[in-house]
């Protein structure tokens, strides 16, 4: 049979013995072996700009289609670079024992603050995006403060309230930017 496209070619290499009706077996032509690398090439470019394309973009945008066979430790690059777990099989734990300003290197994680308070910048300073969120664990018996810098409004969930929050001793919460300078604050022991 005729491999006409790359979807025809054989595992097998002795299998492969023409590449688009042009002779490549064992002993073949000299003659045709141009044609036959360039009807190869052809049959490559036909199959990258054809069912290869719809699933990756050449040149940037979303990938369509269906991963598969991914394992328990398969990651993929966060922005920043940092690999990450993929799924949601935990929120990554990050400890401070010290004040913290909140940083894009904070999405989607878990800060476990045993002493100091948290800050949240500006969209100026940090570009956190729509939907991003960051929880934080009060992992002390005292209360933490949650205050946004000039220009940042911090929203407690399911009221009205803006403002500077307070995190009580093991409390949990989660911020979610919802505007350009704008989180929602919800938990247990927030106020």
């Amino acid at each position: 049979m005729p491999k006409s496209s790359v979807a025809a070619f054989d595992v097998v290499a002795a299998n492969n013995s023409d590449i688009g009706g042009i002779n490549i077996a064992e002993g073949c032509p000299a003659a045709g072996l141009n044609d036959a690398v360039r009807e190869l090439m052809a049959q490559i470019a036909a199959w990258r700009d054809g069912p290869v394309a719809a699933l990756l973009p050449k040149s940037g945008g979303a990938m369509t289609g269906a991963i598969t066979d991914l394992g328990a430790e398969s990651t993929i690059k966060d922005p920043g670079g940092t690999a990450r777990k993929i799924g949601y099989r935990n929120v990554p734990l990050r400890s401070a024992s010290s004040s913290q300003t909140l940083s894009l290197s904070d999405v989607g994680q878990l800060l476990s603050l045993s002493a100091g308070d948290i800050t949240v910048p500006t969209n100026a300073t940090a570009a956190f995006a729509l939907g991003d969120a960051i929880s934080i664990y009060n992992n002390a018996s005292s209360s933490r403060s949650i205050s946004g810098v000039a220009g940042v409004t911090l929203r407690l969930a399911g009221a009205t309230s803006t403002g500077s929050r307070t995190l009580g001793a093991r409390g949990l919460c989660t911020l979610v930017k919802v505007g350009t300078d704008e989180w929602v604050v919800a938990g247990a022991g927030v106020s």
